[in-house]
């Protein structure tokens, strides 16, 4: 397990938004459901209530390189719209049992962790989480990616960061719930 990013272990790879399911020990286990489809064409705008915002694109160049682990994006302010944040770091193996973990955070939410929950002894492998979030917001909107290794040596480039916009999709909000039996 990779210390400093000790939450429950998550594992996505592309674009895939998980249901988070309790289990029996009270736990919490992801599991894959539908991919977020990638924008073939312009995304879909905002609803006209959101008038003087924008869903504009993200380039590369809005993220800047702060370590080997770890990489800072700024989105700018009056901006409404969903985005998909790709994020993947690499690491090559110096021992049996090597590790990987991302975290991405917007703003103060923490996205989620994903560990890769398959250790390697030797060669390098990249390992990709992403987080889907829809936005709103007058101010600019920070987006942190952190990547940690265990028995590993991290890529000198740092974690590799993409934010694309996804078409608005009208949904709000949906969360599971139990409801009471």
């Amino acid at each position: 397990m990779v210390p400093h990013l000790a939450r429950p272990p998550v594992r996505l790879s592309g674009a895939v938004v998980a249901f988070v399911v309790l289990s029996a020990t009270g736990g919490l286990r992801a599991q894959p459901a539908a991919r977020v489809p990638a924008p073939a064409v312009p995304p879909a705008p905002p609803p006209r209530l959101f008038a003087g915002y924008s869903q504009p694109a993200i380039p590369p160049a809005a993220c800047r390189f702060v370590s080997a682990g770890e990489v800072d994006c700024q989105m700018p302010g009056m901006i409404v719209g969903r985005y998909v944040i790709e994020a993947a770091g690499a690491s090559t193996a110096q021992a049996a049992g090597a590790a990987q973990a991302l975290q991405i955070v917007v703003g103060d939410q923490v996205c989620g962790v994903g560990r890769d929950t398959e250790p390697w002894s030797s060669g390098s492998r990249t390992f990709r989480f992403d987080c889907a979030v829809t936005l709103l917001s007058d101010q600019p909107v920070a987006v942190r990616v952190l990547y940690a290794d265990e028995k590993a040596v991290k890529d000198p480039k740092g974690p590799a960061v993409k934010i694309e916009a996804l078409s608005w999709n009208g949904v709000l909000g949906a969360l599971p719930f139990a409801p009471k039996q």
